[in-house]
C-alpha cells in the first residue's frame, strides 16, 4: 500500500501540470509549456519565504499566486497574442523560450542546486490500509482530484467553460457568435498560471526547489496530457494516477533506472491503440 500511495502522489503532481495545460488550451487553443516553470516559481517563492523567515503561510501562498498570475498575463499578452495568426510551431517555440527565460532568471538568483523547504503542516507518518503515508501525500492527491472535478464542472456547466469549448473547436466561429476570445485567452493564462504558482508552495516540500524540476514536470505532464486526452480533465487525472503507479511499481520490481523506460513503453502502446488518448474525442472534418 505504501507504493500505491507514493505512486498516486507522484501521479497527482503530474496530473496537476497536465490540468494546467488543459486550462490554457481550452481558453486559448495553446498549450502553455511554461506552466511547469510557473509552478517552480511558486516553489522558489516558498524557499525565499523560508530563508527570510517570519512570513505567515497564507501570505506565502498569496505572493506565489499573484506573481505567477502576473507572469501568465505578461506571457499571454506579449508572447502568445501576437502569434495567434501564425503557425502552431511558432507558439511552441515561444513557450519554450519563455520557459527558458524563467529558468534562467531563477538559476541566476538561486543557483541550480536542489533546495529543501520544510512542510508548513504536520509531518507525522500516517498508517493507512497497512501502508505508510505523509499528510502531504494525501493533501496532494486530494487537491488533484478536487481541481479535476472543479475544472470539469466549470468547463461543461458554465457559460465561460462552454465558450472555451467553442473557441477550441472553431475560434473564428466563436468570435462571430460574440465570444471575446482575446479576453478568454488572457484570463485563461492568468488563472492557470496563478493556480500553478499557488501549487508551488504546496509541492515544494515533496519535490525540493530546483530549476531542473521544471523540465521533468513539463515532460511528464505532457505524457499524462496526451494519454488522458487533450481537453479531458477526467482523463488527465486517471492517466496521471496510472503513470504514477507505473513508475512506483516499475522502480520496485524492475529497477529505478528503468521506470521511465516502462512509462514510455506504456505511453507508446496506448497511443498506438488510441491515438486520441484514453478520453480524448475524435474530430471529424468534412472536406
Amino acid at each position: 500500500m505504501t507504493e500505491i500511495i507514493a505512486g498516486l502522489t507522484t501521479g497527482a503532481i503530474y496530473a496537476l501540470v497536465a490540468l494546467g495545460y488543459n486550462m490554457t488550451y481550452l481558453a486559448s487553443g495553446v498549450l502553455n509549456f511554461a506552466h511547469a516553470n510557473l509552478m517552480v516559481v511558486g516553489m522558489f517563492v516558498a524557499y525565499w519565504a523560508h530563508s527570510v523567515g517570519g512570513l505567515p503561510t497564507p501570505v506565502v501562498f498569496l505572493i506565489a499566486f499573484l506573481l505567477a498570475g502576473g507572469l501568465g498575463l505578461v506571457e499571454e499578452r506579449f508572447a502568445i497574442r501576437p502569434l495567434h495568426n501564425s503557425s502552431g510551431s511558432a507558439e511552441l517555440v515561444t513557450m519554450i523560450g519563455v520557459a527558458t527565460v524563467i529558468t534562467g532568471v531563477i538559476a541566476f538568483s538561486y543557483g541550480t542546486d536542489a533546495l529543501r523547504v520544510p512542510f508548513f503542516g504536520p509531518d507525522q507518518t500516517i498508517v493507512l490500509l497497512g501502508g505508510r503515508a505523509q499528510p502531504l501525500d494525501l493533501i496532494i492527491i486530494g487537491v488533484a482530484v478536487v481541481l479535476a472535478v472543479v475544472l470539469h464542472l466549470v468547463t461543461h456547466r458554465t457559460s465561460v467553460g462552454l465558450a472555451a469549448l467553442a473557441q477550441t473547436d472553431d475560434r473564428e466561429a466563436a468570435q462571430l457568435r460574440g465570444i471575446n476570445v482575446g479576453g478568454l485567452s488572457l484570463w485563461g493564462f492568468a488563472v492557470a498560471s496563478a493556480a500553478g504558482g499557488l501549487l508551488g508552495p504546496l509541492l515544494v516540500s515533496k519535490t525540493f526547489a530546483a530549476t531542473s524540476l521544471a523540465l521533468l514536470l513539463a515532460v511528464k505532464g505532457f505524457v499524462v496530457l496526451v494519454l488522458g486526452g487533450v481537453g479531458s480533465h477526467r482523463g488527465v487525472l486517471i492517466a496521471g494516477f496510472g503513470i504514477g503507479l507505473i513508475e512506483a511499481f516499475g522502480a520496485r520490481y524492475i529497477g529505478p533506472l528503468y521506470r521511465d523506460v516502462v512509462v514510455f513503453v506504456v505511453f507508446a502502446i496506448v497511443l498506438l491503440a488510441l491515438p486520441q488518448g484514453l478520453f480524448g474525442g475524435r474530430k471529424v472534418r468534412a472536406v
